[in-house]
């Protein structure tokens, strides 16, 4: 699977790790849920390898984003968590020619297992709430794009850039809201039956909300 990266996102979470940390007494294992909206945007698919080559724009829609992670907290604005996630965005493909009939309910869809590295950062002067940045490598199970009855997937790599806020409900309950943007550069995916492939970039993003419980 071919990919290119942007060293952008670990630039910027470098120099936002320059911000003073949270002074937090929270440490040991916590673990949370999540879900929310992802969203990607519009892409040039490249199909080959069955007749003709071709090459389509491709709207895609807000889809759903859910996961969890286990994580530690080491009590010095230091974090760092294992996550499962899977998100999907809808696809609108007009103009393929694919094999199989051509139907709705396309989609471009993606799970991972990644490790991420975050830092607490006191932009609010609370003992309640902490914001927070964060830099990870996800390993791609999946990534995967149906269009009509046609299925293409590959695995692959990426790195993601993390950003949010926690806000503790108790002792051991908190809130968690953030952004999350994923890049696995351009991938190319195999037809699962027959032949064929198509190439994209992969690049999602996601708005969560979620639920975590120290341990």
């Amino acid at each position: 699977m071919p990919r290119s990266f942007s060293i952008r996102p670990i630039a910027l979470t470098l120099a936002l790790a320059a911000v003073p940390a949270a002074h937090a007494n929270d440490d040991g294992l916590y673990a949370t849920a999540f879900a929310g909206l992802a969203n990607q945007s519009d892409q040039t698919l490249a199909f080959s390898g069955v007749g003709a080559q071709q090459s389509r724009d491709v709207g895609l829609d807000s889809g759903l984003a859910t996961g969890g992670a286990i994580g530690w907290a080491f009590g010095n604005g230091w974090r760092v968590e294992g996550e499962f996630v899977y998100q999907s965005v809808g696809a609108d493909a007009p103009g393929f020619t694919l094999p199989g009939p051509q139907g709705a309910g396309d989609n471009f869809a993606s799970t991972h297992f990644a490790v991420n590295v975050l830092y607490d950062v006191d932009l609010f002067g609370s003992e309640r709430a902490k914001t927070y940045i964060g830099l990870g490598y996800a390993r791609l199970t999946e990534v995967d794009i149906d269009i009509g009855t046609s299925s293409y997937s590959d695995d692959g790599d990426g790195w993601q850039l993390l950003f949010g806020a926690r806000y503790d409900l108790g002792e051991r309950w908190f809130m968690d809201a953030g952004v999350r943007w994923l890049d696995a550069g351009t991938v190319t995916l195999d037809a699962e039956t027959g032949s064929g492939r198509i190439e994209s970039d992969y690049a999602p993003w996601a708005v969560t909300v979620g639920l975590g419980w120290r341990f």
